[in-house]
């Protein structure tokens, strides 16, 4: 009895292992070393328990038990595939209102547009992914699908809406000459840069018609706390903006925070700061494999504990007279 509640014990920990695949997809444990040991265990104790079984060392409870270890064992070798075999997680981030490809799933991801307002709320629209021969597949902010053997959902990344203006308060054209995105006016901040021992997200973004070229830099209300710089709303976040000419020359620095307009080097910048989705891409287990093992192993755990009736003695035949 002992090691049948600790085989069941050690198998049920593989499956949860390999279901928080699905469950948590965000953590990089899925493939180390240690994860893969970790079921490679639950795969040895399933197989010697099976094995022991089978030849009659727990009984015929144990016999009927094969069942949830068979189970088990294709859940734990599908958790094993993927997390070895299968690519580490990638982050997609698009342009709101283009086409991404995403050669990998022989699919592109569509990326919804998003204006200033339902950016600064943290309105994130959803990303639907279109396929050869397929219906879209809608990816939702707090949701999950599955194409294939990849699991998709959104990652909220920092993001700001950039409204510019001249002097007189006419509109000025916005360009990401660095960016794939090149006339949208939102920053994604897709690169880094380190400030000490503080690493910001930055981007760049231009003003042709007044020849200006400006650098955003990101700031958390966390990173700003390490800074003396005074902010009206410390619990929001807010851009530091550097501006220079085409050439080069610097023309000066500020602070601008979320919703608030500022002016610099001759432009009136209101940047809204918010959120906008990537699309991560994941490896998930076989859903198959994950389904047919979790019945297979409820199924053997439920047959096993039905009690075994003894076999009918035989009955005495009765004295002739």
């Amino acid at each position: 009895m002992s090691s049948r509640l600790a085989a069941t014990g050690v198998a049920l920990a593989g499956i949860l292992l390999v279901v928080a695949q699905d469950a948590l997809p965000r953590t990089p444990l899925y493939h180390t070393w240690q994860y893969a040991l970790a079921l490679a265990i639950t795969v040895v104790v399933a197989l010697a328990y099976a094995d022991g079984a089978r030849r009659g060392a727990d009984g015929a409870a144990g016999k009927r038990l094969i069942v949830a270890m068979a189970g088990a064992l294709l859940v734990e070798c599908a958790g094993l595939a993927s997390g070895l075999l299968g690519p580490d997680t990638a982050t997609i981030v698009g342009t709101p209102g283009t086409v991404t490809p995403i050669p990998a799933l022989g699919a592109a991801a569509f990326f919804g547009t998003v204006d200033a307002a339902s950016l600064g709320r943290g309105e994130m629209p959803a990303v639907s992914l279109r396929r050869r021969n397929a219906p879209p597949l809608d990816v939702a902010p707090g949701r999950r699908a599955l194409a294939g053997e990849s699991l998709l959902y959104l990652e909220p990344r920092p993001a700001a809406f950039i409204d510019a203006s001249d002097g007189a308060g006419r509109h000025l054209t916005v360009t990401q000459p660095t960016n794939a995105s090149f006339l949208s006016p939102v920053l994604l901040l897709r690169e880094r840069q380190k400030i000490g021992e503080t690493s910001v997200p930055f981007d760049t973004f231009a003003t042709p018609a007044l020849h200006r070229v400006f650098r955003a830099l990101y700031f958390t209300p966390r990173d700003l706390a390490r800074f003396a710089h005074r902010v009206d709303d410390p619990t929001r976040p807010a851009l530091v903006l550097s501006a220079a000419d085409d050439r080069g020359a610097p023309l000066g620095i500020t602070l601008a925070a979320s919703g608030s307009t500022v002016t610099i080097a001759g432009v009136r910048i209101r940047a809204t700061l918010g959120s906008y989705p990537a699309l991560a891409v994941a490896a998930a287990p076989a859903t198959w494999a994950l389904v047919a093992g979790s019945l297979l192993f409820l199924a053997g755990i439920v047959w096993s504990a039905i009690p075994v009736r003894p076999p009918a003695l035989p009955q005495p035949e009765p004295y002739a007279i």
